[in-house]
């Protein structure tokens, strides 16, 4: 018929599916596992574990597994022993920004996503709308951390807290590198007190404008670690064929 688009005659294609490895078995890598098995766009590939137990111990065994996307989910000494092996094989999404601190090592990721044509993809993105902001050199980041259980206060500049408080500040971290930079982010951390709900608040200064961001975790133990709910957020995304922003 006049108009017509497409050769009914053509088979149709099969719906991809992306295969997903997981560094990392603790809370946030099994929540993420368990996602990937339930979902029938994703197929799980492998999941690296540091201890005994199903799949492997073995990260050249775990690294010679073909992903589309491997997620890190182990901690920031996991990020600097894999990262570069595991980018040069996938998109790699981390939970351990705070190794990024060190230029050696970014640059190091620099060149191997520049070479393999793979993304690294920090999370957690608490902070909404620090990637999305307009482009401003002179921009400064300045973040609020109320968390319990951290023994001591800290207020300065965010790269020096991520030597005092690596597995604390990813997120920030993750925000200052998507957003004005390292050198122009600082952060004030305090306790929290043992009742109180983990809060992170944000402010963006920039030519045009000054944003404000904040989120606050429910104090009691939820149901899936917040983390693996902000990975599991961006594995929907990219199998829905609408996507926001």
């Amino acid at each position: 018929a006049d108009g017509e688009l497409t050769d009914p005659g053509l088979p149709k294609g099969e719906p991809e599916i992306r295969t997903i490895n997981v560094i990392g078995a603790g809370r946030i890598g099994r929540d993420v596992a368990s996602f990937v098995n339930a979902s029938p766009g994703l197929r799980l590939g492998r999941v690296l574990r540091r201890n005994g137990g199903p799949d492997t111990t073995d990260p050249q065994a775990f690294l010679a597994t073909p992903a589309d996307i491997i997620v890190e989910a182990a901690g920031p000494a996991a990020f600097r022993a894999l990262g570069p092996e595991a980018l040069a094989r996938a998109d790699l999404w981390t939970v351990s920004a705070s190794a990024l601190v060190n230029e050696e090592f970014r640059s190091q990721l620099d060149r191997v996503a520049d070479q393999s044509r793979h993304q690294l993809r920090l999370f957690s993105p608490w902070l909404s709308g620090i990637g999305h902001g307009p482009y401003d050199p002179s921009g400064q980041l300045e973040i609020r951390m109320m968390r319990p259980g951290i023994d001591e206060s800290y207020s300065g500049p965010l790269r020096l807290a991520a030597l005092f408080f690596p597995d604390d500040v990813n997120s920030a971290v993750a925000a200052a590198l998507c957003g004005p930079g390292l050198e122009r982010t600082s952060i004030d951390i305090d306790d929290a007190g043992p009742h109180d709900a983990h809060r992170i608040e944000a402010e963006l200064w920039c030519g045009v404008g000054h944003f404000k961001s904040s989120v606050e975790f429910h104090p009691d133990d939820p149901d899936i670690h917040p983390t693996a709910a902000a990975i599991i957020g961006a594995l929907r995304s990219e199998m829905s064929n609408f996507r926001y922003g």
